[in-house]
């Protein structure tokens, strides 16, 4: 008998998709799921939970039963920045508005992918903005300041 690999990476990614739906489970216990008349503040978060934990132990089984190549090695550089742009997205949304913020957070993103250029990044950076700023702001009407405090066009 010859044992042979299986597919980590799914396996991995079903074990996080687990992790994360008992992370909703535990952070969603405290609300009603629902009444006689109707449903509770916890339904869905239980509902999408529920959901994701069978997807994700379908994930596990699958990767444990069928052969995969061995996990790709991790790269510090694009677990760094990804994450950094998150926590300068988070920092600056309410002082520098929006569109420092969403221009920031692309640009700090895709300096995580050596690949891309400069150009590239400008590109989806001021589209992005564009996007945002025309649907959170304009179509939806969130008080959102767009500009850093003190500077508004």
């Amino acid at each position: 008998m010859s044992l042979r690999k299986q597919n980590l990476n799914e396996v991995f990614a079903g074990g996080f998709l687990i992790l994360a739906a008992l992370l909703a489970f535990y952070l969603a216990w405290p609300l009603s799921r629902g009444t006689e008349v109707g449903l509770g503040p916890g339904f869905v978060p239980y509902m999408f939970a529920t959901a994701q934990t069978v997807v994700g132990a379908i994930m596990v089984v699958h990767g444990l039963a069928t052969p995969g190549e061995a996990p790709e090695p991790w790269h510090l550089r694009p677990l760094v920045l990804v994450l950094l742009s998150v926590v300068f997205f988070a920092m600056s949304i309410q002082r520098l508005g929006l569109v420092v913020a969403i221009f920031g957070l692309v640009m700090i993103g895709c300096a995580a992918n050596r690949g891309t250029t400069w150009r590239e990044a400008l590109a989806v950076a001021i589209g992005s903005v564009v996007v945002c700023a025309l649907v959170f702001v304009k179509a939806l009407g969130l008080s959102i300041a767009l500009w850093p405090v003190g500077l508004e066009f």
